[in-house]
C-alpha cells in the first residue's frame, strides 16, 4: 500500500515537472525570437545609419536610383547592398523559424518594398542568389504584380 502512494506521487510529481519543464520552453522560445527581432533591428539601424551619413546613398536602397556610374560609388552602393541583403535575409530566417515571431510581417513587407526601391539590392542577390537564399527565395515566391 505505501509503494503504490509513493508510485501515485512520484507520477503526480512527475507530471507536474513535464507541464512546468512545457511552460519554460514556450517561454524561452518567446524570448529567444524577440531577442533575435531586436538583433535584427539592430543590424538594419546600423546599416541605416551608414545611409543616413551619406544621404545620397538613400536613394540607392528607397528610392529607385540605379547604380551609380562612379567606381567608388558603386562600389560602396553595392557594398551597403549585400549588408543589408544579410540582415534582411536573417529576418526572413528568424520569422519563418519562430513560431511565436512567424506572425510578424515586417522582414517579409520589407523584402519586398526594397525589391522594388532598390535596383542594387536586385542586382546582387540576383548576381549571387545562394548567399542571400532565403532572401532570393521569397522575392521567387512571391513575383512583382505585373502593372
Amino acid at each position: 500500500m505505501i509503494a503504490s502512494i509513493g508510485v501515485v506521487v512520484s507520477l503526480l510529481v512527475s507530471s507536474w515537472q513535464t507541464r512546468e519543464l512545457a511552460r519554460q520552453t514556450s517561454i524561452n522560445t518567446g524570448v529567444a525570437g524577440v531577442s533575435a527581432m531586436y538583433n535584427g533591428m539592430e543590424r538594419l539601424h546600423h546599416i541605416e545609419s551608414l545611409i543616413a551619413a551619406e544621404p545620397w546613398l538613400y536613394g540607392h536602397f528607397y528610392g529607385s536610383a540605379s547604380l551609380p556610374d562612379d567606381e567608388h560609388q558603386r562600389a560602396r552602393v553595392l557594398t551597403i547592398a549585400g549588408m543589408l541583403a544579410d540582415v534582411v535575409d536573417y529576418g526572413l530566417v528568424i520569422t519563418e523559424t519562430n513560431p511565436d515571431i512567424k506572425f510578424y510581417a515586417g522582414w517579409r513587407d520589407f523584402a519586398l518594398s526594397l525589391r522594388r526601391t532598390s535596383p542594387a539590392m536586385v542586382h546582387l542577390v540576383g548576381e549571387r542568389p545562394a548567399w542571400w537564399a532565403a532572401l532570393n527565395k521569397y522575392w521567387a515566391e512571391h513575383p512583382e504584380p505585373s502593372s
